[in-house]
């Protein structure tokens, strides 16, 4: 089921359902379904995506309705993998906490740019809507990304990485590189310092969904609140060598992983 539809079944018109998805390129949902692995690396500037300019379209009830649809339906989609994956109740006063949340940051932000009027919370009724599509989606590239190879991850981001396009155009040879040798090109290109600092925030967010810590630290935390325990912990593990859980135990073999595989040569 895709957002248009789940809009419909709201009883949201149509040609406003759709004119929010594109304005807001799908919300959340379609970046983390898309994304390659880490897939909660997305949400890391979250509600970032929602804060733009393109709020003072949202200029009627029927707009204001779709906007807040694909707000909740990225939450529960997202909560809803969580839950799915550690097998925990999901309760309703996080979802409510989220939104509050989104909504005062739309507030703040609208009112930071002299917007005279900008989204307000309605009262969708969702007990009509099925959401399990969504959060099968995402449980189901969760899983995927579980299984996969944790070298294979790295070399992924970094041969995708603009650190990578430029060390192509600077040095000829960087051009041959292979996807499955490209952690191993920093070292050679002299930016060995630029590509850890970069590969550093994946590292947080693939350990922590292969650790399902992610998960079960969202469960009892907004979103916000999840990323920012999720970087601090991990960013103790990096700097003090902070060990006392099986995600910075994960963060650490993964940055050893990295730093191996850079003094290859």
């Amino acid at each position: 089921m895709n957002f248009i539809t789940f809009a419909e079944k709201l009883g949201i018109d149509r040609e406003a359902a759709i004119k929010v998805y594109r304005l807001f390129n799908g919300g959340y949902f379609e970046s983390l379904y898309y994304s390659k692995p880490p897939i909660l690396h997305k949400l890391r500037e979250w509600p970032r995506k929602y804060l733009t300019k393109k709020l003072i379209l949202i200029k009627n009830f029927q707009l204001n309705q779709a906007f807040e649809a694909l707000i909740w339906a990225d939450i529960i989609a997202i909560y809803g993998m969580s839950s799915k994956l550690i097998d925990r109740p999901l309760k309703y006063g996080i979802l409510e906490k989220n939104i509050e949340y989104i909504y005062e940051e739309i507030k703040k932000y609208s009112l930071s740019n002299n917007f005279t009027d900008y989204p307000t919370t309605l009262s969708l009724d969702f007990i009509k809507v099925d959401f399990s599509p969504f959060i099968k989606d995402l449980t189901n590239k969760r899983m995927e990304e579980m299984k996969a190879n944790d070298s294979e991850i790295i070399n992924d981001i970094a041969y995708d990485s603009k650190l990578m396009e430029e060390i192509k155009i600077k040095y000829p040879w960087a051009k041959n590189v292979k996807r499955e040798n490209a952690v191993r090109a920093f070292q050679l290109s002299e930016r060995v310092n630029e590509f850890v600092e970069y590969i550093i925030p994946f590292i947080y967010y693939l350990a922590a969904s292969k650790t399902l810590h992610f998960d079960y630290t969202l469960l009892s935390n907004t979103i916000s609140d999840t990323i920012k325990l999720v970087e601090e912990e991990g960013s103790r593990a990096i700097k003090e060598q902070e060990m006392s859980s099986e995600y910075q135990r994960k963060v650490r073999e993964l940055y050893q992983l990295i730093i191996t595989t850079l003094n290859y040569f």
